[in-house]
């Protein structure tokens, strides 16, 4: 499996699938827990759990911090991973909407994605990618899901 695989996978059948209410089967390996000095290290905020996805000699990254949940690698083919949580995204809920593709506001040779996923249960999840352009220094690539709640 492939870096960009297994993020796409983490964020479309484990975080959305948690924010849905509808989590089915198991990821395909076990994550190990990282502590906090290893957080720290990542750059991490304190209070959260991280687990790390081993893929040959690097891995994936699943962070959870309050609300929100982040997964994050960085090089090996950090090119498509934007592309691979798109497919994985529109294959399992096809409602998704995006929202924004530009170029990162914040970040040099960076570009930015977000979607919108209505659950339809008063459930729904903002997901906002950041995608390293080939010319970036920094090869980090960060998927963020932030849960929601729809009042009636």
């Amino acid at each position: 499996m492939k870096h960009s695989e297994l993020a796409a996978k983490l964020v479309v059948d484990g975080c959305l699938a948690i924010v849905a209410g509808k989590v089915q089967g198991k990821m395909p390996m076990e994550g190990v827990s990282v502590t906090e000095l290893e957080r720290d290290e990542l750059g991490l905020r304190q209070g959260g759990k991280t687990i790390f996805y081993s893929l040959n000699e690097s891995g994936v990254f699943l962070d959870l911090n309050r609300t929100t949940a982040s997964v994050f690698f960085a090089d090996f083919d950090f090119d498509r991973a934007m592309p691979a949580i798109d497919a994985a995204l529109k294959r399992a809920y096809p409602q998704a909407k995006q929202v924004k593709d530009t170029p990162h506001p914040r970040k040099k040779n960076f570009h930015f994605r977000s979607y919108e996923v209505d659950f339809g249960n008063g459930r729904l999840a903002l997901i906002e990618l950041d995608s390293p352009e080939a010319t970036a220094k920094k090869r980090k690539f960060v998927a963020r899901v932030f849960p929601q709640a729809r009042k009636n």
